[in-house]
């Protein structure tokens, strides 16, 4: 089965929309007004019934202010980032280091879609403080809450800049992402501070007991301000096979492991201490850092 591009880049994710969209640009006076379809203050649309965008194109920018106010449903960031929101929560931001599952779409600043998670058909899982999405990408996600409806929109400097990606994004592209924040996806956290994100369940069948084979894909992920993706099973085209608390693996993945089943998909964070710690893993992780591996349990025999 053909995986979305988020996968297929191992998890370089593309992201989204420019701010500069061949000669539409952003508004300083509007007539418009918005609409609390929800009734309360946590939660705001946009009516569909009132002009609040530049122009009819189809991705016209909205009004950066209605009657003379700044517009809550434009966010305007550092170095041209900018997200627009049809639905709006308040409340339930989205925090560094979270998993959320979001449904996509991406395309290159008013061009055709380049990916989609609909051929998974479910939820995408991103990550936040691991590097698994460009810069742009990230920070437009950070400044979202669970429930939220909209885009963001990414110049090339905070995406795949000069160089594009492969044939996919052309060089100097900006990018758009059209997104949904369905939900949060909260974690188990082991007494020693490993946290698994379940963001696949298969709760009828059992989990690991010592000296059972588990086999799994995955992606491995240094965090912080230097993270990004170090190792993963599906550059050798096979997956990974070890004994339950009984191989020479880090002592943070047997943790992990404890509370997963096969058949499913979980981001497992690892803290440094029961990773490589202080001396780090050749060039590839730094002394004294975080890392997180995101399974896909095949079988635990």
């Amino acid at each position: 089965m053909k995986l979305s591009l988020i996968y297929t880049c191992l998890f370089s994710a593309i992201l989204f929309v420019s701010c500069d969209f061949s000669g539409v640009k952003s508004s300083n006076d509007n007539d418009t007004d918005i609409a609390d379809t929800a009734g309360t203050d946590s939660v705001i649309a946009l009516d569909s019934g009132i002009d609040s965008t530049e122009s009819d194109l189809p991705f016209a920018l909205l009004k950066d202010t209605i009657l003379g106010e700044a517009n809550s449903m434009v966010y305007n960031g550092e170095g041209g980032l900018r997200v627009e929101w049809t639905v709006k929560n308040e409340g339930d931001p989205i925090a560094l280091n979270d998993v959320v599952l979001v449904n996509y779409t991406a395309r290159v600043a008013a061009g055709e879609v380049f990916d989609s998670n609909s051929e998974m058909k479910s939820p995408a899982p991103l990550k936040t403080n691991i590097g698994m999405m460009v810069e742009g990408w990230e920070k437009g996600l950070l400044e979202m809450n669970i429930g939220d409806v909209g885009r963001i929109m990414i110049p090339s400097a905070l995406a795949y800049g000069e160089n594009g990606y492969s044939s996919i994004v052309p060089p100097d592209a900006d990018l758009i992402v059209e997104i949904e924040i369905v939900e949060r996806v909260t974690p188990i956290v082991l007494s020693e501070g490993v946290k698994i994100y379940t963001w696949k369940q298969n709760t009828s069948a059992n989990k690991p007991e010592k000296d059972q084979l588990i086999t799994f894909d995955y992606f491995a992920y240094r965090k912080g301000s230097k993270g990004g993706l170090y190792d993963n099973s599906f550059k050798d085209s096979q997956p990974f096979s070890f004994r339950f608390e009984n191989d020479n693996v880090i002592d943070g993945l047997h943790q992990g492991m404890k509370v997963v089943r096969s058949g499913e998909n979980a981001f497992i964070e690892i803290p440094s201490k029961l990773a490589y710690g202080s001396k780090g893993l050749v060039d590839l992780v730094p002394k004294n850092t975080d890392i997180v591996y995101d399974v896909r349990i095949l079988s635990i025999d």
